[in-house]
């Protein structure tokens, strides 16, 4: 893997009486030496509001990850309504024959009710309990059309945290225009999942797929990175910012703050852009306001976040903007992600009163955020993506 981790600060030189800084710690995962072991649980709604084209193109996609696993993948199946049915336990792909899977998937049909709070647990525990180690890549794909009869987004908001914790990754996908978007987009954000809005059933094909194959491209899961910060420094506004934004409450364990990261995949580089106080000090050069390091498929590399202190004008009136912009500019995406378009507009009108409104970043900004007012839950989940298949938005 060989990993690389650098850090960049807004300001170089800090006054001896200390400052406010903005910090971004890019991670380049290197390239993939060994497939990852993949294990799958699909999760797919099977509640009346699916059935026709969608519970059809549910079976289809399912038939399509079929096609994409190697003999060592394990998949599951497991579809929900009322009550929660397992269509396949947990199985290795070298032990199953295609036609039995398939024959299985055929048997998924569409009636009752939405519990999809039970159908997400039973997901979990069909893939808690197989074997893993620093090479395995676990998925629970959800795919649903409408709302939990029983359960709000807080409720999904923690089972999406245990979920994390057992090193399990949510893609959650809302088709239509009926699903509960909270909930959906609780799933994909509040933990290291991802959420997608499908427009119609033909895209779930390409959703299942996609991740199956985004799944073996993974060089390091349950990667985090761990800022030991010095006395008196303090760490907020945290932010994973590529390939999706995403807002972080880092664990803390004494003087150092956790900062999980999504699965490392192949050459896909990773970014946190954070707010770092810095305390007042002596003049000096080189000073750490953290020792970072990257914990990733059993290895571990280091960076420091470092100033200088000085007095000296003309150094304090050194600046890197493109650190600033990176942070305001995820801060605005997350926001729109959510839909809260007007405090994207707040944070909008600061950027630009900082930044001007010729510069390029702030007219992306104000573009997506007239694209999401205007627009609805596609645009809502774009916002979200600085990479997307056409590169990076910037």
């Amino acid at each position: 893997m060989t990993a690389t981790v650098v850090s960049e600060v807004n300001r170089p030189y800090v006054p001896t009486g200390g400052a406010k800084l903005t910090a971004e710690i890019e991670v380049e995962p290197g390239r993939l030496e060994e497939p990852p072991t993949r294990q799958i649980a699909l999760c797919i709604d099977a509640s009346g509001s699916m059935a026709g084209n969608d519970i059809e193109q549910a079976r289809a996609g399912a038939e399509w990850v079929f096609g994409l696993l190697d003999e060592d993948d394990y998949v599951s199946i497991i579809a929900f309504d009322n009550e929660v049915t397992t269509v396949l336990a947990p199985t290795r792909w070298g032990t199953i024959s295609r036609e039995t899977a398939v024959d299985a998937v055929a048997d998924i049909s569409a009636g009752g009710g939405t519990d999809m709070y039970s159908g997400l647990l039973e997901a979990k525990a069909s893939l808690q309990d197989l074997p893993t180690d620093d090479n395995t890549a676990r998925r629970v794909l959800l795919l649903s059309d409408g709302k939990d009869n029983s359960h709000d987004p807080e409720a999904f908001g923690t089972l999406a945290r245990e979920i994390d914790t057992e090193g399990i990754r949510i893609k959650a996908a809302g088709i239509g225009s009926d699903y509960r978007e909270e909930t959906i987009r609780t799933l994909g954000t509040v933990a290291r999942g991802e959420w997608t809005h499908l427009d119609a059933a033909g895209d779930i094909e390409s959703f299942f797929g996609d991740a199956v194959e985004e799944a073996g491209t993974v060089v390091a899961p349950d990667a985090r990175l761990e800022l030991d910060v010095a006395d008196g420094v303090e760490v907020s506004e945290v932010y994973r910012s590529l390939p999706q934004t995403q807002s972080v409450n880092p664990d803390w364990e004494d003087n150092t703050a956790v900062v999980p990261l999504p699965d490392l995949l192949d050459r896909e580089t990773q970014r946190v852009v954070l707010k770092i106080h810095a305390p007042a000090n002596d003049p000096q050069d080189a000073v750490s306001l953290a020792d970072v390091t990257l914990h990733a498929g059993g290895e571990t590399t280091r960076e420091s976040i470092t100033v200088d202190y000085t007095d000296d004008e003309s150094k304090l009136a050194e600046h890197n903007e493109q650190v600033d912009v990176d942070h305001r500019q995820t801060v605005i995406k997350t926001e729109l992600g959510k839909g809260n378009v007007a405090e994207a507009q707040t944070q909008l009108e600061r950027m630009t009163r900082i930044h001007g409104e010729d510069t390029e970043a702030v007219q992306t900004a104000e573009r997506e955020t007239r694209i999401v007012m205007e627009g609805g839950r596609k645009e809502q989940n774009r916002a979200t993506k600085i990479v997307t298949d056409e590169g990076i938005q910037k």
